[in-house]
């Protein structure tokens, strides 16, 4: 496997709406339960994404043979794929999973980026409860759960909250809110293997000890923080301020593979041309920050 392939198709977590690997375990799942679906309608299921992937411009052999197409959920696809994974996952941990998706979710045609709540409860529910099995209820009392518990908190959360550090020294320069920053860690650190707990504490804790190395391109790099920022998933002043930043906190691979420090120059060309940035198969993490079209993104 290739480097840049390896960037595309290693990051997935327990949480992820992995839609090749849902798949797999609903036809294992429903295979003795073919009166609710059958695996012939699963199949035209993976036939639809197929193409829906070769429409969307992204490598489909690939991600069909390893079985890992992380799904954004600015996708409308993601709907179905996320009930089924609350159909075939341990049920036990349904409840995190809700809580993960809903720090992520984009938005789509059918909810806002800040109503996951109503996505939840008047569509992924009627999915769910369609397919569940007799004897798995379990599975929609979990999800009623989550959304009592979520409701008015989710509802009435302020998104963005600016850490009170007084010294000026360690001010933060990228923020975010809270629960993203943890949700964001935990995507971006199969980036940096061998130096997880390094980006925790940068991210976190806003600590700093040494460069972080980023197993892929500058301009990987460079245009993953630019969609943060227009997706107001960080705020930093300028984008200068940005670059400035990430120069000096990151290295990244050079065309030998060799990490090295990044330039200032090169990094300012991404964040503010589009022509610099990387074609869409080479971009990353598209379902923590989706991908806007220049003359619709709002510029700060």
């Amino acid at each position: 496997m290739t480097e840049d392939s390896h960037l595309r198709t290693s990051y997935r977590h327990v949480y992820d709406v992995d839609a090749f690997e849902i798949l797999d375990r609903m036809k294992e799942k429903y295979k003795s339960n073919n009166n609710i679906i059958s695996v012939k309608s699963l199949k035209f299921e993976e036939d639809n994404l197929v193409k829906f992937l070769i429409e969307e411009g992204f490598n489909e052999v690939e991600n069909q043979k390893n079985r890992n197409f992380i799904l954004p959920s600015n996708y409308n696809l993601y709907n179905k794929f996320l009930s089924y994974k609350l159909l075939t996952m341990d049920v036990f941990k349904i409840e995190p999973l809700l809580s993960y998706q809903s720090v992520l979710f984009l938005g789509n045609e059918y909810a806002s980026k800040d109503n996951f709540i109503g996505l939840l409860e008047f569509l992924i529910y009627d999915i769910v409860k369609e397919k569940v099995l007799p004897n798995e209820q379990i599975r929609l009392e979990k999800m009623v759960n989550w959304l009592e518990r979520n409701r008015t908190f989710l509802n009435k959360k302020a998104y963005y909250k600016t850490p009170r550090i007084n010294d000026s020294e360690n001010k933060r320069i990228v923020t975010m809110d809270t629960d993203f920053a943890n949700v964001f860690f935990e995507k971006f650190k199969v980036f940096f293997k061998g130096q997880e707990t390094e980006l925790f504490d940068f991210l976190i804790n806003n600590e700093s000890t040494e460069l972080l190395n980023f197993n892929g391109k500058s301009n990987q790099l460079a245009e993953l923080f630019k969609r943060l920022r227009y997706n107001s998933k960080i705020q930093v002043s300028s984008i200068k301020e940005l670059a400035n930043w990430i120069v000096k906190h990151f290295t990244a691979k050079n065309k030998q593979k060799e990490f090295v420090e990044l330039k200032i120059n090169t990094i300012s060309q991404v964040l503010s041309k589009p022509k610099a940035e990387p074609i869409k198969t080479k971009r990353i993490l598209l379902d923590v920050a989706e991908f806007i079209p220049q003359n619709q993104r709002k510029e700060k």
